[in-house]
């Protein structure tokens, strides 16, 4: 939906599980209409679509990619942006570090990163600009190295802006820093944009700063006890593009807590980084954790309070246990992000199938999400 501000705002549709056309489809017909009903009935409503690389290859077919685009036309929808960080399966199976392959050393990287975006521009609106998010360049403790992520990332804002040249629709990329990736912290995050990948470009540097950017995800933000108006304001004083934000929130906890009271949110499917910190004085993490069971296993006693990245809904405001880091989310970030030059806005918790029930709103995806848009737009509005 278009917001006062200008922005295009949606909930991102990798809640559905599914990797193929149809499931996409599925989702449209039978989710959407319900969220849109509670949030945007009378104008039209944008998608966050969520395009695994299955049906990113299916929709380079012009028969299967004018039928979706006619769906969305019946439906009064119009899509924005597409969440191409998990490459394949996201949801009933194990994920956890696969979500991060193949990087962006990879040809298949590159290849569905093209695809997305050439199906994007074939239904983008004439007026709208159109978003990719994806992977931070890979995981840190895998061998890929960020220099070997420059050419790749180089030619994919060449194909943008070749894109843009024939159709006219701007298109931009953005790179999505998370805890224990190769682009962590805004900035690393920064030194990487402007000390590789924009270096020694010359004339080209204009092109790729407006065509490679950043997903600002503020559940990662506040997983590095930053501050997500800070992060905002540090890209725009650094001129790099912020492509889309991503609201959500991490669960927040005393290190003194019971590991059982964790115990329900290891899930087994996704990958729950937890990072630590001795003070609240100190602006980075002091501890950290590969994955919640290294943490129930052997917690840390010199930590005060520790962080999960475990996305939880930013309608719920915790318990006398659980917190959780919406609490990042000011005033001043809501200001910052209307003043903002980001074009996108997109709520993002994926984990409603394997959330505890207290957390969740409803007995659906589509309660949930419905309840979760309110609270976001809720704030955004006024």
């Amino acid at each position: 939906m278009r917001l006062k501000t200008g922005q295009d705002f949606s909930y991102c549709m990798n809640v559905h599980p599914g990797e193929g056309v149809e499931d996409i489809r599925a989702a449209v017909m039978r989710a959407v209409p319900d969220i849109r009903k509670t949030l945007c009935p009378d104008a039209p409503f944008g998608l966050g679509l969520r395009v695994a690389s299955e049906a990113a290859l299916a929709l380079q077919t012009p028969k299967i990619r004018e039928e979706f685009a006619a769906l969305l036309a019946d439906q009064n929808l119009y899509a924005f942006t597409i969440n191409g960080f998990p490459y394949g399966a996201f949801h009933q199976t194990r994920v956890k570090q696969n979500v991060y392959l193949p990087d962006w050393a990879s040809t298949e990287r590159f290849t569905y990163t093209c695809h997305l975006f050439s199906f994007l521009s074939a239904i983008l609106p004439e007026e709208a600009q159109g978003s990719v998010s994806t992977v931070p360049l890979g995981y840190r403790f895998a061998s890929t190295r960020p220099e070997q992520t420059i050419e790749p990332l180089r030619e994919i804002g060449r194909f943008l802006a070749r894109v843009e040249a024939e159709s006219g629709k701007q298109l931009h990329l953005g790179l999505e820093p998370e805890p224990d990736c190769l682009l962590e912290t805004t900035d690393e995050t920064i030194r990487f944009f402007e000390d590789l990948l924009f270096a020694g470009t010359g004339s080209e540097e204009e092109q790729l700063r407006r065509h490679l950017g950043v997903c600002l995800d503020t559940c990662h933000v506040a997983m590095q006890f930053e501050d997500p108006a800070d992060s905002l304001r540090a890209y725009r004083k650094k001129g790099i593009r912020v492509s889309k934000v991503q609201l959500s929130a991490a669960l927040e906890c005393p290190a003194s807590l019971s590991p059982e009271m964790l115990q329900p949110f290891d899930d087994g499917v996704y990958l729950h980084q937890v990072k630590g910190r001795s003070s609240p004085d100190h602006s980075a993490p002091d501890f950290r954790w590969a994955d919640l069971p290294e943490w129930l296993d052997s917690p840390a006693t010199d930590a005060e309070t520790i962080r999960i990245h475990a996305h939880v809904p930013l309608h719920w405001e915790g318990d006398a246990d659980l917190g959780t880091t919406r609490s990042t989310l000011t005033e001043d970030f809501w200001n910052e992000l209307a003043q903002d030059r980001c074009p996108h806005i997109e709520v993002e918790t994926y984990t409603f199938d394997v959330l505890p029930g207290d957390v969740r709103a409803g007995q659906t995806v589509t309660d949930d999400m419905s309840a979760e848009c309110q609270w976001a737009l809720q704030k955004i509005l006024t």
